[in-house]
């Protein structure tokens, strides 16, 4: 248990270990799957196709991304520029007096288009409340899935800062004794506290710009419904007093507001095609975790491929094992050596055996449950070992006599070794949980079973009642237009519906 190379083998080890992780684990601002690639129009290349996979960092999956929504922008652009059109042509026709729209239409007709008006007018106030619960809902399960994602990201941080406090334990016990393993320690603790500074800026950046994002959509949708519902609202007032000024007013409001319905159809189904995207490149990660077919991130090059973990933390079981296995073999070697038992005393003479927390080959997995029950825990060598201590100054025969077979001048050492060792197996479980990215593998998993089908549905549901409202609105601005044509000139009582040949 003196002999310092025995316990470099496994510190070794485990430096490779962690300095092959912190080299790629700037996770969560990389790349998600590239293995799915999409065929979209990219505006930013001449609409030529882009042929990328989700990646959040690139500019061109987003302006690719954004384009599907073209439908909704060309509409609002058509629609303006008809109504520009379209009511440049009636002021110069009017100024000229040559607009002349009247027509003595009987009562039924005038019955039908008010009917007709207040149809449209009902279906657009009804789903304009189901943007209201639609926008909301989709905020709600936007703001749980980045919890979620960013939540995995501050648990990684977490559990790197955990593994650091053990590296920093064992560098602090081995500094006296063996400066080549405390130069590696100190290089990989000030490597791994760089990453975790990383991980924090970024989950603090990307949860201030996902809440600006979230924040940006929702209030969007809630100020275009609120405005929408005052003047739909307003419109039948309008409606029932036959102001025609104010008529003229609310289609030239409708007409605006059907635009913007418009911009936001095809911005909502944007982001109801990242949605899916986004869902899609976690459900297929979940599916298939083997970073050479589906790499979700980056940092899971180096860590979600099970077969690779599992060779990590094999290695650092075996080196564990083999120190142990040799500590153990160190000791009865020094106690036959001191005691030096005699053949009547040979079958009585046993030595308790440091208990070896890991499994045998080919695995190595940590099973500190498989030791015998009279094996001597790690963790009460350091007082055992203290017993069976014989100080220098002590006689050799009465050392014999007492037990006391372990040379004190390999005792400090040996106790820093064993020490370190503990730590090591107390961390153990963070460097399993660091190895096989589980807290970014929970929050994957979470977001893939049970958030992205609420969320997609949400998003779906959002761009459906926008949609709708659009075609609606442009409906029933039509019909207004058609009603101030009917109604110009004639004269009406106060919520009538039929004209009157007098004034009341």
């Amino acid at each position: 248990m003196s002999n310092s190379k025995a316990f470099q083998l496994p510190l070794i080890s485990l430096l490779l270990f962690t300095s092959v992780f912190t080299h790629n684990s700037s996770v969560f601002a990389s790349n998600f799957v590239r293995n799915q690639t999409f065929t979209r129009p990219d505006p930013l290349r001449h609409f030529r196709l882009y042929k990328g996979g989700y990646d959040i960092r690139d500019k061109h999956y987003w302006a690719s991304t954004a384009f599907t929504g073209i439908h909704g922008y060309a509409m609002a652009g058509i629609w303006m520029l008809f109504g520009l059109t379209f009511g440049s042509y009636l002021i110069v026709k009017t100024f000229n007096g040559g607009f002349h729209p009247f027509i003595n239409h009987p009562s039924s007709y005038y019955l039908a288009s008010f009917a007709l008006i207040v149809i449209f007018t009902s279906i657009a106030i009804i789903f304009s409340s189901l943007i209201l619960v639609a926008n909301q809902s989709s905020l709600h399960r936007s703001k749980n899935l980045m919890d979620t994602i960013l939540g995995g990201g501050t648990s990684m941080k977490q559990t790197i800062e955990a593994v650091m406090n053990g590296l920093i334990k064992i560098q602090t016990l081995l500094q006296p004794y063996d400066g080549e393993a405390y130069d590696l320690l100190n290089h990989i603790t000030n490597q791994m506290r760089k990453e975790t500074i990383s991980i924090q800026n970024f989950v603090k950046e990307a949860r201030n710009a996902s809440n600006h994002a979230m924040k940006a959509v929702y209030i969007a949708n809630l100020v275009f419904v609120t405005v929408n519902l005052v003047v739909l609202v307003g419109g039948c007032v309008v409606l029932f007093l036959h102001w025609h000024p104010g008529f003229i007013i609310l289609i030239i409001v409708c007409w605006i507001l059907t635009t913007v319905s418009w911009i936001l159809t095809g911005f909502d189904f944007f982001f109801h095609i990242f949605a899916g995207d986004t869902c899609s490149a976690f459900e297929k990660f979940e599916q298939n975790q083997n970073p050479e077919s589906n790499s979700i991130m980056s940092i899971l090059s180096s860590c979600s491929n099970t077969s690779n973990s599992e060779k990590f933390m094999a290695q650092i079981g075996y080196t564990v094992h083999k120190y142990i296995a040799e500590s153990n073999s160190e000791i009865t070697t020094l106690a036959h050596k001191m005691v030096q038992p005699n053949e009547e005393s040979d079958d009585s003479f046993v030595i308790e055996r440091i208990c070896d927390p890991f499994s045998t080959s080919p695995n190595y997995n940590y099973a500190p449950s498989d030791c015998p029950q009279d094996s001597i825990q790690i963790h009460d060598l350091p007082n055992i070992l203290s017993t069976l201590t014989c100080e220098k100054h002590t006689p050799t025969d009465i050392c014999k006599a007492q037990g006391r077979f372990f040379p004190e001048s390999s005792y400090g050492k040996t106790m820093a070794y064993i020490q370190s060792i503990e730590n090591l197996i107390a961390t153990y479980p963070d460097l399993q949980s660091l190895a096989g990215c589980t807290p970014v593998k929970h929050a994957i998993s979470d977001v893939a079973l049970h958030q992205c089908e609420p969320f997609k549905t949400s998003v779906r549901f959002l761009w459906a009642c926008i949609f709708t409202v659009s075609i609606d609105m442009m409906m029933l601005t039509s019909l207004l237009i058609v009603k101030a044509c009917q109604d110009k000139g004639k004269y009406f009582s106060w919520c009538s519906i039929v004209p009157m040949r007098h004034p009341c």
